[in-house]
């Protein structure tokens, strides 16, 4: 089943080899053969042809009446040839098919991820610089000792060890803090809305009822003074 879905690339050496079969393949088989060698048909930007069909012309070609046929024509065609190795030499398997762009499910764990591999990285390369330099440093000091170059490597070997031993110990503290240190939980800041109060949604229209503060004549009240002559 998985097979009757493949393509393959028509290779052009792939199809050179097809073409010389148009003539002998049983009829059946040249009709399913015909429009993937026509470039008027098989117009995809990389010119395909099922996995099935090949395998179809290759068993057919190494029947009786198939190496019968090849033998035949002129010149003969080596049945060899059209053997699966030999068709697929060269061709790509599905290449119409990619793969889906990778789409992060937490851009910041994947940020923190990144990190974390970077600082690794620094780090054995710190380690391995000192390891390196502690060793040089040794032996380049030891010039100054009357010793035996035997005894000069072996201090160095020695005192590198001792680093890297001291580097290993180091780097595996800090990768069990890393690993034990909790996650801070992504902070979410979330906007408030501001609320938008309509005249209609503030209660029930209050109709101003229309008020004077002038005073009646009715109301009014004459007071009568009486003025003092002295």
């Amino acid at each position: 089943m998985m097979a009757a879905k493949l393509n393959v690339s028509l290779e052009p050496h792939l199809q050179d080899t097809l073409m010389a079969l148009l003539r002998i393949l049983p009829e059946e088989t040249c009709q399913q053969l015909t429009p993937h060698l026509s470039p008027e048909t098989n117009t995809t930007v990389v010119p395909l042809i099922p996995y099935e069909l090949i395998l179809q012309i290759s068993r057919w070609c190494q029947t009786t009446d198939g190496k019968a046929a090849l033998r035949a024509c002129s010149p003969p065609l080596d049945p060899q040839s059209y053997i699966m190795v030999s068709l697929l030499a060269g061709t790509r398997t599905s290449p119409e098919k990619h793969f889906p762009p990778y789409t992060a499910k937490d851009p910041e764990e994947d940020q923190r991820l990144r990190t974390k591999d970077r600082k690794a990285i620094a780090t054995l390369v710190n380690a391995v610089l000192s390891v390196v330099g502690t060793g040089v440093a040794m032996w380049l000091a030891s010039e100054h000792m009357v010793m035996r170059l035997e005894w000069r490597a072996l201090m160095a070997v020695s005192t590198a060890l001792v680093v890297a031993l001291a580097e290993i110990v180091l780097y595996m503290i800090w990768d069990s803090r890393q690993a034990s240190r909790p996650r801070r939980p992504a902070r979410k800041y979330v906007v408030p809305r501001q609320k938008e109060v309509a005249e209609s949604s503030s209660g029930p229209d209050m109709v101003p009822q229309a008020s004077s503060t002038a005073v009646g004549e009715t109301d009014l009240r004459h007071r009568t003074t009486t003025s003092t002559t002295d």
